[in-house]
């Protein structure tokens, strides 16, 4: 593929902080998923084409302005949980996305999310319709997600490569505000997309996507290359949330993301090292989930 044509060529370089830009995709490749236990018969009817066409409306759009034939992989798990008008639902959905790790069969979680509050109006055999400059309460969260992911996946590869994509993100949020349609502001407790996109084009929280460059581009891409650099390059990465960590606090969005997605790999990544206070490193840094960490450093 051509980006890891161009990442294989920097990877070998091998400088820890290098300035390559390898090409981003542009388009993904998302598995949808919709579960209708929490509706009646009539209503699952009405939703029988919902997963396929979203399906379609996600992975036939370009959402970028190259034509890279490389694809994000993503998920997108939609739980019905109510009817609330005629063609009107409320729903939660799970976002996943991953990426490949270089030269293994392996691949990396990106991102994992929770949102609760996505309320849309779907009517069976209508298509959905693009339009980025205005506001739809299907399309629109669609929209914004897609753009997260394309962008989050983007910084992986390059610093700051996400920057297009997360504007794109933020223009949609910010009509979703105007809309004062639920779910497009800025909650109190718990998951807010408005703060989530936010942080991420949050100057002072900018050490956390180049902390996820620096984790994906020059700690996982390289450890079939040099396993003992690509480990110190991973734990400067966490260095660097622990320091924005220290002066921000605990309620950041991006930082829980990116635990979220990570904690479970990270635990792993270390299990046959001898220094096992490492997991204490690992939980102070991520202190939500110190079990997973306690746990695995009490293996032999």
């Amino acid at each position: 593929m051509r980006r890891f044509l161009a990442l294989s060529l920097t990877a070998l370089l091998f400088a820890a902080f290098s300035h390559q830009s390898p090409l981003h995709a542009q388009m993904v490749d998302c598995t949808v998923s919709v579960n209708y236990d929490a509706v009646q018969n009539t209503n699952k009817d009405l939703l029988r084409d919902f997963a396929s066409d979203i399906k379609e409306y996600v992975n036939n759009f370009q959402w970028g302005a190259e034509n890279v034939p490389d694809k994000v992989k993503c998920t997108l798990d939609i739980f019905i949980q109510g009817v609330t008008g005629d063609n009107k639902y409320l729903a939660q959905v799970f976002v996943g996305s991953q990426r490949p790790v270089f030269k293994s069969k392996n691949s990396t979680a990106v991102i994992r999310l929770k949102d609760d509050a996505w309320e849309f109006t779907y009517v069976k055999s209508r298509p959905i319709s693009h339009n980025l400059y205005s506001f739809n309460d299907l399309a629109s969260l669609l929209d914004f997600y897609m753009s997260v992911v394309v962008g989050l996946d983007s910084d992986t590869y390059d610093r700051d490569g996400g920057n297009a994509s997360f504007q794109r993100a933020s223009d949609i949020c910010s009509m979703g505000n105007s809309s004062g349609q639920k779910g497009w502001q800025v909650a109190t407790t718990g998951y807010s997309r408005k703060q989530f996109i936010d942080e991420i084009l949050m100057p002072k929280l900018e050490p956390v996507r180049l902390a996820s460059y620096l984790y994906h581009f020059d700690g996982l891409d390289s450890l079939s290359i040099n396993p003992d650099r690509a480990k110190k390059n991973i734990l400067l990465a966490l260095d660097q949330i622990l320091k924005v960590r220290n002066d921000y606090g605990t309620r950041s969005l991006l930082m829980k993301a990116f635990f979220d997605a990570k904690y479970q790999e990270l635990a792993q990544l270390f299990a046959t090292d001898t220094d096992r206070t490492i997991y204490r490193r690992l939980a102070l840094v991520d202190p939500n989930h110190q079990a997973t960490y306690d746990e695995y450093s009490k293996k032999p």
